[in-house]
């Protein structure tokens, strides 16, 4: 994922001034650094989030532009650059409407699905646009978002959490042989097929937690280390999440406690605790599924730290 300092590196190089798309989503982004500087004030706070909202439509109306075909060498960059800003900018902004609630600050199921389902499309956009940046300086911004092959024998997770990953690709095989089908889930997919998706998602989410205890012994944990997971999802296990079907709300449950390890990173600061506070919700009534959250929010009370030591 762009950094931040690489937004403003593309600004400077001209990539935003030479497309206007580009500059409304940096300015998208901007606006949304500003309410959030200014959380304790409601009124301000939703007045640069009326300013992000008119600019990330401009950038939005683009890309989708963009995906009917007309991505261009010209162009390309741009659009490269702008995949990763609006996908920032999604979480920066269903944080800040989070932080204006008067009550319970935690997202329903539709946003956090929002959210992934962006990440997951971004990835698209930054396919058809990666063949012509591959050769330019602009790629670099993505080059370092997962340790290299070589590295898999200098880092391994703590047993601890090897054996708690273990235990939930268990629990996803006795819940898909205990359960019965979902009609909504199975009308044009089988059972299989859904297990099949959640271990898939679960073996890139452990490998995520490999990738955040690599980049934070090696040079710095960054924001694309850990928000790469929602591009590696197959779409039918976003629709899972959106289903509300409990297994994949429990992974994402996990996800969010990687996310709080980016304690840095402004725009995602508080995304874990109010995914994680909204899935909880969402699973009142199923015990047995709630109980494999308890995991997640003990490592966000411990800040990550069976992980990050």
């Amino acid at each position: 994922m762009l950094q931040i300092n690489e937004m403003v590196d593309a600004s400077a190089n001209g990539l935003a001034v030479k497309h206007s798309f580009l500059l409304h989503g940096l300015l998208a982004f901007s606006a949304l650094n500003l309410a959030d500087l200014n959380r304790n004030s409601n009124e301000v706070a939703a007045r640069y989030l009326a300013v992000c909202d008119k600019h990330q439509a401009v950038a939005i109306a683009a890309l989708r532009d963009a995906l009917d075909g007309n991505v261009t060498a010209e162009n390309s960059g741009a659009l490269f650059a702008l995949a990763a800003v609006i996908k920032i900018s999604s979480m920066a902004r269903s944080c800040a409407m989070a932080n204006a609630r008067p009550f319970a600050h935690l997202f329903s199921i539709d946003e956090i699905s929002e959210v992934i389902l962006l990440g997951r499309g971004m990835r698209e956009v930054t396919t058809l646009t990666y063949p012509y940046v591959v050769d330019t300086p602009i790629a670099l911004m993505f080059k370092f978002n997962a340790m290299e092959d070589s590295q898999a024998n200098v880092v391994s997770l703590p047993a601890a959490v090897l054996s708690h990953f273990a235990d939930l690709h268990a629990m996803l095989d006795k819940y898909h042989q205990q359960t019965p089908a979902v009609p909504s889930l199975t009308e044009s997919n089988r059972n299989d097929d859904i297990v099949s998706w959640c271990h898939a998602a679960l073996t890139d989410l452990e490998s995520i937690y490999l990738n955040i205890r690599y980049w934070s012994r090696h040079g710095g944990l960054e924001s694309g280390h850990v928000w790469r997971w929602p591009a590696t999802l197959e779409t039918k296990f976003t629709h899972l999440i959106s289903a509300r079907y409990g297994p994949a709300l429990v992974l994402v449950g996990h996800f969010a406690a990687a996310t709080t390890c980016l304690k840095k990173a402004w725009y995602v600061r508080d995304w874990g605790v109010y995914a994680l506070d909204g899935i909880t919700q969402a699973l009142e009534g199923d015990e047995e599924m709630r109980r494999w959250l308890d995991w997640p929010r003990e490592q966000i009370r411990s800040e990550m730290r069976i992980v990050l030591d």
